[in-house]
C-alpha cells in the first residue's frame, strides 16, 4: 500500500477491540470523544491500551513516517445497524492489508464540512469512506486537490468511486411482492426529515413502490402512510396509529427494517395476527431481521462495506485506477412476516 509499510509488531486498535470486549467503533470513539463513551465501557478500553502498550496513532505523523496504514470512515453519528453491518464488512479487508479504521460520527452538516476541510483529514490519512452523507461539488473538488482517496457509500458521484444500492428499484420490488400475494390496501411507513448532511432513501424507496402500486391501479392512500423517525419506538408508535383503525391496511411496507420491527410490536400489542391480519416488510436485511423472521428488502449491507474497502485500497495502491461506481441488487427476502 501507498506510504505504508506491513508489520507485524505493536498492537492494533483491532488488538485493543478484542482485549477490552468491545467493538473497533467503541475504541474509536474512546480515542477521538472519550466523553461519548460509557465510563464503565472507557476503563476497559484504557486498561487494554495500557496492557497492550498500544500508542494511538491520532492524526500526528506524516503518512510516508507511519508504518500502519490508516483509513477514516465518516459516519452519521446514529448507531444505524446498517452501518455497523457495512464497518463489519469492510473490517476484514482493511485487517489484510495492514490497516487501522478510525470513525468519525458526524452531526451535524457543519461538522461534516468541517471535516472534509480539516488537513487532519484529507492530508494524514491513506484514504477515507463517506458513509450514507450528502457530499456536495465543492467538497469533492477539495478532496480531488488534496489527492486523498475517497470511495462513498450511497452515494453516486463521477469523479469518486462509490457503492450504492437502488432504492426506488427496492421500493418497486417491496410492492410487487404485496401485489403478487394479493396483499391490499397497502400502507407504507416512512422517514419524515432526513438530516440536513444525510442522504434520503425513504423518499426513493417510496416513489419506487408508489410507481408500481399506481400502475396495477392499487396506489397507496394518503390515510395509509405514515412518516416519523428512523427507529424502533417510532415505527411502533405509527403503526399503533395506522393499524388501530378499523380502515387499516392490509400490507405495510416499513423504509427500514427499525420501522418494521416497530410494526411488529404495534400489531402484537392491538392483537393481530403477523401475516395473517397483515403483512409487513422492511427494508435492509440487518442480522436482527433473520432472527425476528422478518421478510424484508435485502440491499446485501456487508458486501456493500466489503467493496468499499476493496475499491478503496485498490485506488490506494494504483492510484491510476479509472473509477468504478458499483450498484448493488437489491432482492425481497420473503421470510415469516409475509
Amino acid at each position: 500500500m501507498k506510504n505504508s509499510t506491513p508489520v507485524t509488531q505493536g498492537s492494533t486498535i483491532y488488538d485493543v477491540a478484542e482485549r477490552a470486549g468491545v467493538s473497533i467503533t467503541t475504541v474509536s470513539r474512546y480515542l477521538n470523544n472519550p466523553e461519548k463513551v460509557n465510563p464503565e465501557t472507557g476503563k476497559k478500553v484504557q486498561e487494554a491500551i495500557n496492557q497492550l502498550a498500544y500508542i494511538p496513532h491520532g492524526n500526528t505523523g506524516t503518512k510516508a513516517s507511519r508504518r500502519v496504514g490508516r483509513i477514516g470512515v465518516l459516519t452519521p453519528f446514529f448507531p444505524a445497524p446498517s452501518f455497523v453491518q457495512r464497518l463489519q464488512g469492510m473490517t476484514p479487508v482493511f485487517r489484510q492489508y495492514h490497516c487501522e479504521m478510525v470513525i468519525y460520527t458526524v452531526e451535524s452538516l457543519e461538522q461534516l464540512q468541517e471535516y472534509l476541510r480539516s488537513v487532519s483529514i484529507l492530508k494524514r490519512f491513506d484514504g477515507l469512506v463517506i458513509m450514507a452523507m450528502r457530499v456536495g461539488d465543492e467538497e469533492v473538488q477539495r478532496i480531488l486537490q488534496s489527492g486523498l482517496e475517497v470511495v462513498l457509500i450511497e452515494q453516486h458521484h463521477s469523479q469518486l468511486s462509490s457503492v450504492e444500492a437502488d432504492n426506488v428499484r427496492g421500493g418497486a420490488l417491496a410492492a410487487e411482492h404485496f401485489l403478487e400475494k394479493g396483499l391490499f390496501p397497502c400502507g407504507f411507513i416512512g422517514q419524515a426529515t432526513a438530516l440536513p448532511f444525510s442522504l434520503e432513501p425513504s423518499s426513493l424507496r417510496w416513489r419506487g413502490y408508489q410507481e408500481t402500486l399506481s400502475k396495477a391501479g392499487r396506489p397507496t392512500a394518503e390515510r395509509h402512510v405514515r412518516l416519523g423517525d428512523v427507529s424502533v419506538e417510532d415505527g411502533t408508535r405509527m403503526a399503533l396509529d395506522l393499524l388501530g383503525n378499523p380502515d387499516r391496511p392490509r400490507a405495510v411496507f416499513a423504509m427500514c427494517d427499525l420501522q418494521a420491527i416497530g410494526a411488529m410490536k404495534a400489531a402484537r400489542k392491538l392483537g393481530l395476527r403477523v401475516p395473517e391480519d397483515v403483512a409487513i416488510l422492511g427494508f435492509d436485511d440487518i442480522e436482527t431481521a433473520e432472527y425476528m423472521e422478518l421478510s424484508t428488502v435485502s440491499q446485501s449491507l456487508t458486501e456493500s462495506g466489503r467493496l468499499a474497502a476493496e475499491l478503496l485500497v485498490a485506488r490506494i495502491r494504483e492510484p491510476g485506477r479509472p473509477h468504478q461506481s458499483i450498484q448493488l441488487k437489491v432482492a425481497v427476502v420473503p421470510r415469516a412476516t409475509t
